[in-house]
């Protein structure tokens, strides 16, 4: 339990360091980042790492308790903890550096996708920029988080090169090949010498970013994107079994999405009250649904990249591959799906950095909490993932709204949850929904990838046994003593 006491002298002591420019209190800023379970005394915005110091030792100094958010001016940051102090650094968003010949980047935590993307357009650099989704998103926290996108880039973590952080005394440290002095290769070698460090970083409350290195895909000669669609709800098991190899093989390089129809329709800015019944829909009302908008039960989005003469052949072969299995249909003109979502889909794959069409928890509510489990690329063990989730989420009352993205050999699942952001009856269910599904899967055998910061207990259980909680709580003391960095 968070000592409110402390957390507000704490925010007067960081107000009376920074000025009042730096402190926001106002109920319409705070709404931002709550959820009906929890929201924040008040939010701080350093513009520069000095500032940074400032408040770290400010907090600190009055036992405050911060969570740090990279950018949280687009509502995707939330708070984990009730009357914690959100420190936000979306104020220092700098592109530092694009290096086109080299092809990366450097950047300050608060540099969202989309003005990532405009720095390097307006620049005529011919690089493309991987986004998880939503381009408002920090690039940073896409690192922090894990987040995947659906390029050939879509592993941030593995494209992550170089860090730099700043602990909670305030001291900063460059990871990598940036803690030696005048180092050509920050952004080039992602080791350095010595034990690798940058992955304490992620997912971990032990400091705080201020700059993160990324590598930049080179726009490819040619490419070619499609989608094939499975009617029905069985069809996951095969499609999965066919891209395996394909991934297996780099023959489909980019982060493959496979979404259920009622994602897309969530994609496209329709809601549960637009179809009949009530409660959770039925396999065969979910089939209609997605016949409905020209798609299948299950839809695949993947992109073929090489030389010219390449790309055909690999298109024979996959276009043959998918077209095997039972009830699918292999698409690569659009032709019969909706404009908005055929451009947002294709775009995503070729370094289009743009807006869904409409946000995913407007299905059934304006807000939503994600559950994040991984499985292999595999159709046995996906659809067996696929069963467990359905039936879970029917027993809360949820319909299953997902999508996976297969990466190298795994594919990260994201299933949500939608609720209304006002009514604490609505984001408890669907908080005792995720819960139930994080434990029901873990009891299969799959693990999370990420957890909204309200449910990482529950996901810290699943990993309790095999002394991995212990080393992170002995990392954690060693960095931050005094827990001012928020664990929730």
């Amino acid at each position: 339990m968070i000592d409110q006491a402390r957390q507000a002298a704490a925010l007067t002591a960081i107000e009376a360091a920074l000025g009042a420019g730096a402190v926001d209190r106002s109920p319409a800023v705070l709404a931002r980042y709550a959820t009906p379970l929890a929201i924040p005394v008040g939010v701080v915005l350093p513009a520069n790492e000095a500032q940074l110091a400032v408040a770290l030792s400010a907090a600190k100094g009055a036992g405050g308790v911060l969570q740090p958010v990279c950018n949280g001016a687009h509502g995707l940051e939330k708070t984990g903890l009730d009357k914690v102090i959100v420190l936000d650094l979306q104020r220092m968003n700098q592109v530092l550096e694009v290096n086109e010949e080299l092809a990366y980047c450097l950047v300050e935590p608060g540099v969202t996708f989309r003005e990532l993307n405009a720095n390097i357009k307006s620049k005529n650099i011919k690089l493309w920029v991987d986004f998880p989704g939503n381009p408002d998103a920090s690039v940073a926290a896409s690192f922090v988080e894990r987040s995947a996108g659906y390029t050939p880039y879509s592993d941030h973590s593995l494209m992550q090169c170089g860090l730099e952080v700043m602990l909670a005394d305030g001291r900063l440290v460059r990871t990598g090949m940036g803690a030696m002095p005048k180092s050509t290769c920050w952004q080039l070698f992602k080791f350095g010498y010595g034990p690798w460090v940058d992955g304490l970083f992620s997912q971990s409350d032990f400091a705080v970013p201020t700059k993160v290195g990324t590598w930049l895909m080179p726009e490819p000669p040619a490419f070619k994107t499609f989608m094939v669609t499975v009617e029905n709800e069985d069809g996951l098991a095969p499609l999965l079994d066919v891209l395996g190899p394909l991934k297996l093989n780099m023959v489909v390089a980019n982060g493959v999405a496979v979404s259920n129809a009622l994602h897309e329709a969530a994609l496209l800015g329709k809601k549960r009250s637009d179809y009949a019944g009530q409660g959770p829909m039925a396999a065969s009302a979910v089939k209609a649904a997605g016949k409905a908008m020209g798609l299948g039960y299950w839809n695949l989005y993947g992109s073929l990249y090489g030389l010219p003469d390449n790309v055909p052949i690999l298109w024979d072969l996959v276009n043959g591959a998918f077209g095997s299995v039972p009830g699918a249909k292999v698409i690569a003109d659009g032709r019969g799906v909706d404009p908005r979502l055929w451009s947002w889909r294709m775009g995503t794959m070729t370094g289009a950095v743009a807006s869904p069409p409409a946000p995913i928890a407007q299905w059934n509510g304006n807000q939503a909490l994600t559950v994040n489990p991984v499985s292999p690329v595999d159709g046995e063990d996906a659809m067996r993932l696929y069963e467990l989730s359905r039936d879970t989420c029917a027993e809360h009352g949820f319909d299953m709204v997902s999508e996976a993205v297969a990466i190298w050999r795994s594919a990260n699942h994201r299933q949500f949850l939608p609720s209304t952001g006002s009514d604490q009856r609505s984001a408890a269910r669907a908080r005792a929904c995720a819960e139930a599904l994080i434990e029901a899967q873990a009891e299969a055998g799959f693990g999370q990838v990420f957890t909204e910061p309200g449910l990482r207990a529950t996901v810290d259980k699943t990993f309790a046994s095999g002394g991995l909680s212990t080393l992170h709580a002995r990392v954690k003391k060693a960095l931050d003593p005094t827990a001012l960095f928020a664990s929730a």
